[in-house]
């Protein structure tokens, strides 16, 4: 769903204020969604950025997107599929320091310190996330750079995140809700 049609869904008139930035509920239900999606390890798509000639504003609008974590902005023209683009695509800059921080982590054990910065678990996912985000094999998953006429859905599916929150495995039979009981160990 879009952020257009949720708000007519709700009964209002527009997603964005005045300024073109979203509304509260717009921001709340794009957050919820790509929480949503990574908890279930499912691709989180942002939006469409509805006016064609705002190239800035989509360009902002990816970046952020693919800053936090969306897998994908959805276009609605062909002129803003390079911007899209370019904004999911990891600096050359930022490959480097995925591809060293990555190599200096094969002689470490736990957290340590690279560059001046603090590397732990989340750190080291960045950068692979990073690099699996630019198509790099050597990142060991390459599914993310499989995009375009061909590629199958579970080519492009996103590895399971957020295991940690305790998602249900919906693979696995439902199972009766026992009864809770009053006795609190008395």
């Amino acid at each position: 769903m879009g952020a257009e049609d949720l708000i007519a869904t709700l009964g209002g008139s527009s997603s964005r204020r005045a300024d073109g930035a979203y509304r509260d509920v717009a921001r709340h239900v794009r957050s919820t969604i790509l929480l949503a999606a990574s908890a279930f390890g499912r691709l989180a798509l942002d939006a469409v950025h509805l006016d064609i000639r705002d190239v800035e504003g989509l360009q902002q609008e990816a970046v952020d997107a693919a800053t936090v974590g969306f897998d994908a902005t959805v276009c609605i023209h062909p002129s803003q599929v390079p911007v899209v683009r370019k904004a999911y695509r990891p600096s050359d800059e930022k490959l480097d320091w995925a591809r060293r921080v990555l190599a200096a982590s094969r002689n470490e054990r736990g957290v340590f310190a690279f560059e001046g910065q603090m590397v732990d678990s989340p750190v080291l996912r960045h950068a692979e996330m990073l690099l699996r985000r630019a198509g790099n094999p050597r990142s060991g998953d390459d599914r993310f750079a499989v995009c375009g006429p061909g590629a199958r859905p579970s080519d492009r599916a996103r590895p399971p995140r957020l295991t940690s929150w305790g998602a249900p495995d919906t693979s696995a039979p439902a199972q009766p809700i026992s009864p809770v009981s009053s006795d609190l160990g008395a």
